[in-house]
């Protein structure tokens, strides 16, 4: 159960991030990925990396204190 927790709380800040440029995406259009590679596609692109490097992170610092 804690690791489900944990998990949750980790992810959550980068779900609600993508929550919010879908909301931002919807209503101005401005953050859309098809047709055009710009601005949406950045912000899509440092939420995934920042979410990867907290989760390697994560499982670095769990194996760490197990050991």
């Amino acid at each position: 159960m804690a690791v489900v927790r944990a998990f949750a709380i980790t992810s959550l800040p980068f779900v609600l991030a993508e929550a919010a440029t879908g909301v931002v995406s919807f209503f101005t259009g401005e953050l859309r990925i098809p047709p055009y590679f710009g601005v949406g596609m950045a912000v899509d692109l440092v939420i995934l990396l920042v979410g990867l490097g907290v989760a390697i992170l994560t499982a670095l610092k769990a194996r760490q204190s197990k050991a």
